[in-house]
């Protein structure tokens, strides 16, 4: 399969990819690492007329600390973060989450930021365009149909980043810039929830950086990822837990977030009341492992059982909490 024709565009500042971006709008993508925009242009599913290349912009690729808490540019490769010694000491979650990614070499080309802003997929609509063809277009390519549910009433695509779970525990914001601005955002609010179009980004803005909250006395937490290739794949099911004990030895923080079991990283809220202002028993460890298997709404589109994905999700969330909290 052939990439379609496209130009390629190379700014030189931020202000100058932005404009690209405005003069363009639907026709252009931005690309750092290519790892998921390059083989969806191969299978036909996107066909952008420009591509914008963010690896030409300067002062995008850095992880510092500022006032307590840690900066993250849109070109932070997933190889950094997960080497990175400050990160490894007082944010071991993200490092955990980035080495969890596909495979090193694609960490060491993907960056943080695009791993944020993965389109969702589904085994009918990640396929060639001759295979898709055989069964009719589907919600998310511009049909009126629902391949995986059906009777769907709407695109169920699922969402699979590795990194979005870590970071939404952790309380993160992004810093979006346009032509027209800039805003910051609770990094869970970047998420629709729609299959068809998972971000809540327009056309013209850019994810420029992600900032996480600085690490609480008590903090610790763990990744659990569910795939069929330990080696590459993306998640069937995947966890992420941050939690923070206080000196009496009660639970004072939790956040628990899952990945590819929706449309968009689901935050178990069920799971934060239970845990804040407790001691962390055995019992309230399947308390929270069953709040995050009601939380679950997987369907049969990334090529596992949704029954078996969603009851992993139980085995997933016990493991993580127990292991950030030091019990296993």
């Amino acid at each position: 399969m052939h990439l379609p024709s496209f130009e390629h565009l190379e700014p030189s500042s931020l202000e100058e990819a932005l404009s690209f971006l405005a003069e363009h709008k639907e026709q252009a993508k931005l690309i750092a690492g290519g790892t998921e925009l390059l083989v969806s242009m191969r299978h036909g599913l996107l066909a952008p007329s420009h591509l914008v290349n963010l690896k030409t912009v300067p002062d995008l690729d850095f992880v510092s600390e500022h006032n307590g808490s840690l900066r993250i540019g849109a070109l932070t490769r997933l190889a950094t973060l997960r080497e990175m010694p400050a990160v490894r000491e007082r944010y071991p979650v993200l490092a955990r989450a980035a080495e969890m990614v596909a495979a090193p070499p694609l960490q060491v080309m993907g960056t943080v930021v695009g791993n944020l802003c993965l389109n969702t997929r589904c085994f009918y609509y990640n396929q060639s365009p001759f295979w898709r063809q055989a069964r009719g277009a589907c919600y998310k390519t511009g049909g009126d149909r629902c391949h995986a549910i059906k009777g769907g009433k709407r695109c169920l695509a699922t969402y699979q980043g590795d990194m979005a779970p870590a970071l939404i525990a952790l309380g993160s914001t992004v810093r979006v810039v346009s032509s027209g601005g800039e805003r910051e955002t609770p990094l869970a609010e970047l998420y629709t929830g729609r299959g068809k179009r998972p971000l809540a980004l327009e056309p013209d803005e850019i994810v420029a950086e992600v900032r996480v909250p600085g690490p609480v006395d008590g903090m610790s937490g763990d990744c659990q990822k569910l795939r069929l290739r330990g080696s590459m794949d993306f998640p069937l099911a995947g966890v992420a837990v941050v939690l923070s004990r206080n000196g009496a030895g009660i639970c004072s923080r939790a956040g628990v977030v899952l990945t590819a079991v929706g449309t968009g990283p689901v935050v178990v809220e069920d799971a934060t009341q239970l845990l804040e202002g407790q001691q962390v028993t055995d019992g309230l460890v399947s308390q929270v492992a069953e709040a995050a298997y009601e939380a679950a709404r997987p369907v049969d589109n990334v090529g596992s059982d949704a029954s078996y994905r969603r009851k992993m999700v139980r085995v997933l969330t016990r493991r993580a909490i127990m292991n950030a909290w030091g019990k296993e």
